[in-house]
This record gives structure tokens, C-alpha cells and sequence, in this order.
């Protein structure tokens, strides 16, 4: 199966199938405004407001099926269908088996899968045999049966390309995609989304962080 993003910005964007042109999914992001509580070093404690982001996933029938909430790059709760995670390690298995290198990180999945990330390539393969489930292609053009990368940045779109995977995974890989190239993005200094380009690193992303996931969201490998 074939997926086609209907828009270069995958947070708000149609999820098209290429073989029927049927639209299937719907991602959307909005801001919105909570009050937290905040430590200033001056005044001690006091509820702030604060921006967020909210993405949701809508299928064929505009049925929510997911949604993400974010705190600048990172999410603060994520819901699978009638699932809600209490953090983002728990979509990645915890993150026991994380590795990062020079130019790909390997992140791994309670699915049995794992994803590979580098600058221009966002794969997920099976944990034990290595073969292809499914791959994101980020700013390319169809030429017959073949996905290639745009002549120039832009004049593209965004593929997600499916083989052997369950079709119960299906929105968990939506979801985890999406955070997935957010990091990939962070990591490797590569142009963010446009809802992504007013956000900076939050206190979810900082380098102290027991969550590795969160630490390579702040960081930027050059």
C-alpha cells in the first residue's frame, strides 16, 4: 500500500491512497492555551499560561483515533483509539535497546519493529529479521513504480509507503511516525514543519531528562 500526504507539513495534512485516491486519514494540529504551574527563580511557584499543541488523527468516517499532545517538540500524553499512554518511552518499548551513532538512529517499538532514522530516510523494519515494513518518504516524486527525491526541496510530496505490516499497528505506526520525524528532524538540524517553526526546546526536552527519547528531541547532532 501506497500513502500519499497531501500537504509537505504531515502535522496537518490528508492521507490519501494512492491506488483508489480515497482519502483515509486526516492529521490536524492546533494550538491551545492551559495554565500550569511554573517555577521562576524570582517568584518562586505560580500557575503561567503556557502554549501546547494538539494533533489529532481522524479516519474515513471522521472518527478520532489518536491524538497527541506536545509540549513545544515533545508529546505530554499520547492516546492510541481508547489507549492513553502516561509518556512517549512507553510507545517505544520503554527505550531500552536506543542507538544513536553519527548518522542513524535505531529506535525500538513495542510492536516488534524498529525504527531507523537518518538525515534523509525514515524506516521501520522487524525487530528480528530486519525486513521492511514500512518507509516514509519525505519530499519525493512517483516516477512509475519507483519513489525519487524532488529535483528541487518543495516541488515534492510526502509517501508512506506499507508492506508487511498488521493492520491493527496501523495508527500506532501513524503516530509513532510522526514523532519519529519530528526527532529525526531536531536531530539531524533538518527544516522543521511549519506549525513546528515558532516552538523551541521546553522543559520536556532538557539534556537532564531521564528520558532519551525527549533528550535527542532537544538535541542537535552537527
Amino acid at each position: 500500500m501506497l500513502l500519499k500526504y497531501t500537504s509537505l507539513d504531515m502535522l496537518n495534512s490528508s492521507i490519501a491512497d494512492m491506488s483508489s485516491g480515497v482519502h483515509l486519514f486526516a492529521i490536524r494540529t492546533e494550538s491551545f492555551y492551559t495554565a500550569e504551574s511554573v517555577y521562576h527563580p524570582t517568584t518562586g511557584t505560580k500557575d503561567t499560561c503556557i502554549r501546547r499543541r494538539r494533533t489529532v488523527i481522524t479516519d474515513i468516517h471522521q472518527r478520532q483515533i489518536a491524538e497527541i499532545v506536545w509540549a513545544g517538540r515533545v508529546p505530554l500524553s499520547i492516546r492510541i483509539h481508547n489507549e492513553i499512554l502516561d509518556s512517549v518511552i512507553s510507545l517505544f518499548n520503554d527505550c531500552d535497546s536506543v542507538t544513536v551513532i553519527s548518522s542513524v538512529i535505531k529506535v525500538p517499538t513495542r510492536i516488534g519493529a524498529v525504527w531507523v532514522a537518518s538525515r534523509r530516510s525514515l524506516e521501520l523494519r522487524c525487530s528480528t529479521s530486519g525486513k521492511l515494513l514500512s518507509a516514509f518518504h519525505l519530499d519525493s516524486v512517483q516516477i512509475g513504480y519507483q519513489l525519487r527525491l524532488a529535483p528541487m526541496p518543495g516541488m515534492g510530496s510526502h509517501f508512506l509507503e506499507i508492506h508487511d505490516l498488521h493492520s491493527a499497528h496501523m495508527v500506532e505506526m501513524m503516530v509513532s511516525c510522526l514523532i519519529m520525524d519530528i526527532l529525526r528532524r531536531n536531530v539531524f538540524d533538518v527544516s522543521p514543519h511549519d506549525s513546528d517553526q515558532h516552538l523551541g526546546p521546553c522543559r520536556q526536552s532538557d539534556p537532564t531528562s531521564r528520558s532519551l527519547i525527549a533528550r535527542l528531541a532537544g538535541f542537535t547532532m552537527t
